[in-house]
């Protein structure tokens, strides 16, 4: 079949054309645009390559078209009912979010599409499928992501001690320095972590085996954004005393130094106290509460440093690895405000 005949009237190609240029739909335009050419005596090759489609798609249409009428040529798609999923079901849903499913009779403590679904239709009758109820939590800004531990236990003092540190914070000057310090583990076994990869490939990293760690101590200015760290092979108290010697080296001229850290025990050791205590009160420190990592904004610090150096890494010795590590503190300062994503290789 290689040619057809369709006849219109001139009022049946004028309702034609006119749904032709009034539909919002590239489907029915497409649809209309090859009926007018069939009715204007075009054979069926001509029709595809004006329109741009395969040849059954030009006898589809005009099976539609036999069928239905003009009715035939509207886009199904556009002529679907309204989302279920109105106002006050994207409310409901995203007001489960907010607690467990527990609280609703479910044994896992977590939400699965799947059990969303089930309480959403047993509260209100609104049936949803897991794709479309994946999509309607994608457009409410809804991922699926980890929670935060905290401390079940409220701290006494907690915001009393962090309103201090914070006009600690406040007052610093050259006079009276204020730094948050902590520590970070180097390992010569990479940490796995997200990367681009193509479809169906999943990229090895390679790690030497038997795993070589290294320590570094970190001291970061809030005022400047300066680091002045140490490193060595051991996280204890040598490690942390050492950072307190570079500390009073490099700002010999401070009158005191003051350094926000968290309770970990070698900064609370009798080396460390017998450390202090010889430097005649050149450095106080004050520890955050328990459990307060994200008032310690040299964190994010170490986090800049395995994201752009030790994930994934493809370093054979510590030597090697330790260049990068050290290219990189000297490279982000002043921190914050300086981008190392797209930093050299050290050279």
């Amino acid at each position: 079949m290689t040619n057809v005949k369709l006849s219109l009237s001139m009022g049946q190609q004028f309702e034609v054309g006119q749904t032709m240029r009034k539909t919002k739909s590239r489907v029915e335009a497409r649809r209309c645009r090859i009926v007018l050419l069939l009715a204007r005596g075009h054979r069926v090759q001509e029709v595809q390559e004006k329109v741009g489609c395969v040849r059954s798609t030009v006898y589809h249409t005009l099976y539609r078209f036999e069928d239905a009428g003009l009715l035939g040529l509207r886009d199904g798609r556009s002529m679907r009912e309204p989302s279920k999923a109105t106002a006050q079901v994207r409310q409901k849903l995203l007001a489960y979010l907010d607690e467990s499913p527990r609280d609703y009779g479910w044994q896992r403590p977590t939400w699965t599409r799947e059990l969303l679904a089930l309480q959403l239709e047993a509260d209100s009758g609104v049936r949803l499928s897991c794709p479309h109820l994946g999509r309607v939590l994608r457009e409410e800004k809804c991922r699926r992501g980890r929670p935060r531990p905290a401390l079940r236990i409220p701290i006494r003092g907690r915001r009393k001690r962090l309103d201090e540190i914070e006009r600690l914070v406040a007052r610093a000057s050259p006079e009276d320095e204020v730094f948050y310090v902590d520590e970070a583990d180097i390992d010569l076994n990479p940490r796995i972590g997200l990367a681009y990869i193509k479809q169906g490939v999943q990229p090895l990293v390679l790690t030497p085996g038997q795993n070589v760690k290294y320590y570094v101590a970190g001291a970061l200015s809030p005022r400047t954004g300066r680091v002045v760290y140490t490193h060595g092979p051991r996280k204890n108290s040598t490690l942390f005393v050492s950072l307190l010697e570079e500390l009073r080296r490099t700002y010999r001229r401070a009158g005191t130094l003051h350094l926000v850290l968290d309770n970990y025990i070698i900064h609370k050791s009798q080396q460390t106290l017998r450390a202090l205590a010889a430097m005649n009160r050149k450095i106080e420190l004050h520890f955050l509460p328990p459990y307060s990592p994200e008032h310690n904004p040299i964190e994010g610090l170490w986090k800049q440093l395995h994201d752009n150096v030790t994930r994934n890494h493809r370093h054979t010795s510590m030597e090697s690895l330790w260049k990068d590590v050290t290219h990189f503190m000297h490279a982000v300062q002043p921190y914050p405000g300086t981008k190392v994503s797209t930093l050299r290789v050290a050279v």
